[in-house]
C-alpha cells in the first residue's frame, strides 16, 4: 500500500535547509558582532540596516525606484531572450549564415556590455529606454550562442527519428529540436538572469536618477551608508528570489521535455 508522502521525505527536507542555512546565518551573526563591537560608520549595525530598507524600498519607495528597475529588468531581459532565442534557431538550422555572421557574434559575446554603457547613452539618451537596450545586450548574445550550439550538438538519432514519424518544418524545431536544445537555452537563461541584474544596477548608476542602483549609489555618496547597505540588501534578496523562481520554472520545464524524471507522488509499498 502506498501513502501520498514518504514520512521520511519531510525531515530529510528540514535537515537539507537547516544545512544550508548554516553559513549564511553564521556570516550574518558574525557581521553583527563585528559591526556592533567596531561601531565603524562605514558598517552600520543589522537593525539600522533593516530601517533603511523598510524606509526605502517599501511605500512610496517601492513604487518610485523598485518597481521601474524590476520592469526595465524585465523588458531587457525577455527582449534579450526572445533575440537570442529566435537567432540562434536561425544560425543552428542555417550553417551558411552561421559561418558568414561567426566572426562578427564572437567578438560582441566578448565585449563587455558595462563597458558600452557611453555607447548606449548616445544612442539612446538618459532614460528606460537605455536601461532596457544595455540589458537586452548583455543576454542576447549568450543565449545566442548558447541555442547555437544546443541545436548544433543535438543527437543526429533525433533527426532520424524525425524522418521515421515525418515530423519536420516548425513542428520538428518546436517538438524535437528545442526540447533536445532545452539544456543549453536554459543555463545561459540562468547565467543571463544574473548579468541582467548587475548590468540594470551600474546603467541606473550611470544614467538614472531613479531605481536601485542610482538609490545606492546616492546614498554611498551622501555618506547614507544604511541606505546603502539597504541597497545591497534588497538585490540580494532580488537575486535569491529570482534564482528561486527560475529553478522552479527550469525544472518544469525540463521535466515537461523528459529530461528530469518526473516527481513521485507515493512511496513503494
Amino acid at each position: 500500500m502506498s501513502v501520498p508522502v514518504s514520512l521520511g521525505a519531510v525531515p530529510r527536507r528540514l535537515g537539507a535547509f537547516a544545512w544550508q542555512a548554516v553559513l549564511p546565518v553564521a556570516l550574518v551573526l558574525g557581521y553583527q558582532v563585528a559591526a556592533s563591537a567596531a561601531r565603524n560608520p562605514f558598517f552600520p549595525a543589522l537593525p539600522d540596516i533593516w530601517q533603511a530598507f523598510v524606509t526605502s524600498w517599501t511605500g512610496p519607495g517601492f513604487t518610485r525606484d523598485v518597481a521601474p528597475s524590476l520592469i526595465d529588468l524585465f523588458a531587457g531581459y525577455v527582449l534579450g531572450v526572445a533575440g537570442g532565442l529566435a537567432g540562434g534557431i536561425v544560425l543552428g538550422r542555417a550553417p551558411r549564415v552561421r559561418a558568414a555572421l561567426n566572426p562578427l557574434v564572437s567578438f560582441a559575446l566578448t565585449l563587455p556590455p558595462v563597458a558600452l554603457l557611453p555607447l548606449f547613452l548616445m544612442l539612446l539618451g538618459i532614460g528606460p529606454q537605455m536601461q532596457i537596450g544595455v540589458i537586452a545586450f548583455s543576454v542576447f548574445f549568450t543565449l545566442l550562442i548558447n541555442t547555437t550550439e544546443g541545436l548544433r550538438s543535438a543527437d543526429p538519432a533525433l533527426g532520424d527519428l524525425s524522418a521515421v514519424y515525418r515530423i519536420g518544418g516548425l513542428r520538428r524545431l518546436l517538438v524535437v529540436q528545442l526540447p533536445a536544445a532545452a539544456p543549453y537555452i536554459l543555463a545561459a537563461m540562468r547565467t543571463c538572469l544574473s548579468t541582467a541584474v548587475l548590468v540594470m544596477v551600474v546603467s541606473e548608476m550611470v544614467g538614472a536618477s531613479q531605481g536601485i542602483g542610482a538609490q545606492t549609489l546616492l546614498a554611498q555618496q551622501s555618506f547614507a551608508y544604511e541606505q546603502m547597505w539597504a541597497g545591497m540588501l534588497l538585490l540580494a534578496v532580488l537575486g535569491c528570489l529570482l534564482n528561486a523562481l527560475f529553478t522552479l520554472a527550469e525544472r518544469a520545464v525540463l521535466r515537461r521535455a523528459g529530461l528530469l524524471p518526473a516527481t513521485s507522488t507515493g512511496a513503494r509499498p
